[in-house]
């Protein structure tokens, strides 16, 4: 190698290692440098006390391949000579043994202890319970956070490691999804992710706003109580009372109210009940219409999902009222269920088993109406939002009584009472809401009665009642074999109407009626309580009963009657038949356009072509001639003919024709007189008097008398049945005969039973046997 190349390697290799010995120096200088900033920004050394500081630990409670719950701090800093930790920006997750929840306690310092294993955090502690589902949907849209998140924020929290509860006793704000709310202390199991406040609860709920009401701001529920248990696993929540909870226009009391939650924490099912505190659910509500409550053992409330109540069912005791303007209502059952109209949140159905009973009471009139059944049913417009809420229908689902109670302030049929019982009974209101029309059907009777009066019933198969707004019944109707019964007073019928105003009862097909005197039969009989009026039409068949003291007797048997129509008067004891009126009563008879009994004075008028048969009294058998077994019968033609029973008399006027077997006589005017006969088997006639035989008769005015070829004429003629006598007097009394000439006289006697003929002159009185009577 060449000098001159050698001392260029060399220049080379010095500029190298000069280099090399730069850059090692710059990398000393710059450690030194960076040890030297180090030092400079490094932390004041730990304190004493101080045993080690650790950054981002975190540990875990497991059960077999199950985390149960996870502590997570961002530092942690042990002390000396104490079994104890401060935790910074804690946080707690807690999963749950089902793994399906995702509860969060977050707090910025905590101080944890190893004997007990506590983690006690004095400062602000939030906790956002929510379930591992709902955890990856806000993952996914964060937006739906607050729906899903229940958020408490406390202060003194204690975490117990071992049993995984967390407790403060500090005052609490928690927030649901529809709400908000406060108390004081709460603990919260993480094993079984249910969380406890433990006093002085108070919150608030908010509905989900209706998207088809006009209401678009739902009125809010304000809730207290005592303690709140909330198990957002099973959805539950539980408020120990005294429980209460109000809005503007209602409130509901318990001694504990039991919440169940949708998925979306919305309130599905509430169930009040007594509980420790021994307070029965009460609900009212009051608004323009009136108040209202109820009460019960147990309440259960189902809501849907814009947080209206869709029904209630309530168990135990039920008892309500509705105290509206014009009425007050009362009901009771064993169990009640009410359903709601899904749009408006009305009242739609109530359903009351067990006892049920309605009670409605006009505050006006004070007229009264109860329903009582095992099972009754009520409907109720109101479904749309331009509809009222109006009663609709009332029915009993079992055999079922309603009654009506008259107000005390009536002039007339105050206390009255009315009932009516069915199998089953029907309900219509009409427009305003006020009861309308009542049906009636199977087994229905019923029972009118008055303070100090007897009790009226009725019975039927069917029936129906008109009802006025005041509550009470104008008309009713029954159908089907109606039977009635009024002390001694019975009636039946195909059908009856019963008017309440005029106090009337109708009866129509097969109309029978009956009292301890009387059986009348007709087509339609009508009856006025008040007045004690009674009408019949069409066919109508009477008979009085000979055995019963105070009637018309005539003759030894029953009295029966028919005529087209009949007027008469229970209370006056009047009857008045009319067209084609017949009665017969044993061998006596009579028919008349119209006859009229008169009870109390025993009086008979029969008037418009009157025909009777009487029966004459037993004549005396003379030397010559046995006495008659069959009855002598007087057939009598008339105008008119009135009866006096008391006085054993008859009076006829209007053309009089008496005829028998024997004579013939007619007059202007007749007065018969009879005599009481004995009755046929007098030891069974049961006091019944014996049938009237005629013992005597005065004609008046143009007296005619024919006797076979003989006949007598005179102003007045007298019969005499015991001797067949007669004797005519007045004007010039004159005998006729065809074959022996004429009689006259001041007065003339002869008899039916020979030929003899007293004349009686100014010249004094003679006998004549002239005449020889064919018999």
């Amino acid at each position: 190698m060449k000098r001159s190349e050698a001392a260029k390697y060399a220049r080379w290799s010095a500029a190298v290692a000069l280099c090399l010995a730069a850059v090692t120096a710059a990398v000393y200088l710059g450690r030194g440098w960076q040890r030297a900033v180090a030092k400079r920004n490094a932390p004041p050394p730990a304190p004493a006390y101080v045993d080690r500081q650790l950054s981002g630990i975190s540990f875990s409670k497991v059960e077999g391949t199950q985390t149960i719950y996870t502590v997570e701090a961002s530092h942690s800093t042990n002390f000396k000579g104490e079994a104890a930790s401060l935790l910074e920006d804690v946080k707690i997750t807690v999963f749950g043994r089902e793994q399906n929840r995702n509860d969060i306690l977050h707090t910025q310092t905590c101080r944890y202890t190893k004997n007990p294993e506590n983690i006690d955090c004095s400062g602000l502690v939030q906790m956002d319970l929510m379930s591992a589902a709902d955890a990856r949907l806000i993952k996914e849209r964060p937006e739906m956070g607050a729906a899903r998140t229940v958020h408490v924020e406390t202060r003194s929290v204690t975490f117990e490691r071992n049993t995984g509860i967390a407790k403060t006793s500090e005052p609490i704000m928690f927030r649901l999804p529809n709400g908000t709310g406060e108390a004081r202390g709460v603990e919260y199991h993480s094993n079984e992710g249910a969380l406890r406040l433990q006093h002085d609860v108070r919150f608030e709920l908010t509905p989900t706003p209706s998207k088809t009401a006009k209401n678009k701001d739902p009125e809010p529920v304000q809730i207290r109580g005592t303690r709140l248990d909330f198990d957002r696993d099973a959805h539950r929540m539980q408020l120990t009372g005294p429980a209460e909870a109000t809005t503007a226009g209602s409130q509901l009391k318990a001694g504990n109210v039991a919440v169940e939650l949708d998925e979306s924490f919305r309130a599905r099912k509430l169930v009040a009940s007594a509980g420790g505190a021994g307070i029965r659910p009460e609900l009212h509500s009051q608004d323009q219409k009136g108040a209202r409550a109820m009460n019960a053992d147990t309440m259960t409330a189902m809501l849907n999902a814009e947080g209206k109540i869709a029904g209630i069912a309530a168990q135990g005791n039920v008892t309500g009222s509705v105290d509206g303007v014009e009425e007050k209502e009362e009901m009771a059952s064993n169990d009640a269920q009410l359903d709601f109209w899904p749009t408006t949140g009305r009242t739609k159905e109530i359903t009351l088993r067990g006892a049920a009973r309605v009670h409605t009471e006009n505050k006006k009139t004070g007229e009264a109406r109860e329903l009582q059944s095992d099972a009754v049913r009520m409907s109720f417009s109101g479904g749309k939002l331009e509809e009222k809420s109006r009663p609709q229908m009332a029915e009993t689902l079992a055999p079922g009584t309603l009654v009506w109670t008259n107000g005390a302030g009536k002039t007339a049929g105050a206390g009255e009472q009315t009932k009516l019982q069915a199998d089953r009974l029907h309900l219509d209101f009409g427009d305003a809401g006020k009861a309308k029309l009542l049906q009636a059907s199977g087994n229905v009777r019923v029972e009118r009665s008055m303070p100090g009066k007897g009790t009226q019933t009725a019975t039927g198969k069917n029936g129906t009642a008109q009802l006025e707004a005041n509550g009470g019944w104008s008309q009713m109707e029954m159908q089907g074999d109606v039977r009635l019964k009024d002390a001694d007073k019975s009636a039946q019928a195909d059908n009856a109407v019963f008017v309440k105003a005029a106090q009337s009862v109708v009866l129509t097909g097969h109309a029978q009626a009956r009292d301890a005197n009387t059986e009348t039969h007709a087509a339609k009989i009508t009856f006025l309580q008040n007045t004690g009026e009674i009408y019949a039409d069409g066919s109508v068949r009477s008979t009085d009963y000979a055995s019963k003291q105070g009637a018309v007797q005539i003759g030894a048997a029953a009295t029966n009657i028919t005529a087209d129509a009949l007027q008469g008067n229970s209370k006056t004891g009047r009857a008045f038949y009319k067209g084609h009126a017949r009665l017969w009563q044993g061998d006596s008879t009579m028919e008349a356009d119209t006859i009229e009994l008169q009870r109390s004075a025993r009086v008979l008028n029969a008037t418009g072509n009157v025909r009777a048969v009487f029966v004459q009294a037993p004549t005396a058998a003379t030397v010559n001639q046995a006495p008659k077994k069959t009855p002598q019968l007087w057939y009598i033609f008339a105008g008119s003919l009135t009866y006096w029973d008391k006085e054993n008399r008859a009076h006829l006027e209007k053309e009089v024709t008496v005829q028998s077997t024997d004579q013939k006589i007619r007059s202007g005017a007749m007065e018969i007189y009879f005599t009481r006969g004995v009755p046929a088997n007098n030891s069974n006639s049961g006091g019944a008097p014996g049938a009237q035989q005629i013992s005597r008769a005065v004609g008046t005015g143009g007296v005619t008398v024919e006797q076979g070829k003989r006949r007598a004429t005179a102003d007045r003629g007298e019969y005499t049945a015991a001797d067949g006598k007669f004797v005519m007097t007045g004007g010039t009394p004159t005998i006729f005969d065809a074959s022996e000439g004429t009689t006259t006289g001041r007065q003339l006697t002869f008899y039916l039973a020979d030929a003899t003929i007293i004349v009686d002159s100014e010249n004094g009185s003679r006998t004549l046997t002239k005449h020889r009577v064919e018999k």
